[in-house]
């Protein structure tokens, strides 16, 4: 298993929003977002755009919620 990079919520936000992902927002309030995606689990994004999100949880959301292989997640981080 490779390290995953920590990430600005702003930059993570992006990359969820976007293609091959496209999660769409679906509620917020606040800094607490509801990403949704048909086929993949919901994401609750709670981070200011300003905040470091560590590998470990950058990982978790790319690959266990949005259902990316380890090498997909890695390349669309760059």
């Amino acid at each position: 298993m490779r390290k995953f990079p920590s990430v600005k919520a702003k930059i993570l936000y992006r990359v969820l929003t976007t293609a091959p992902i496209n999660y769409i927002l679906k509620r917020q309030k606040g800094s607490h977002r509801m990403l949704v995606c048909e086929g993949r689990r919901t994401i609750n994004f709670s981070w200011h755009d300003s905040d470091e999100i560590s590998g470990w949880k950058v990982r978790d959301l790319l690959m266990e919620y949005a259902g990316l292989s380890e090498l997909e997640a890695l390349e669309v981080l760059s």
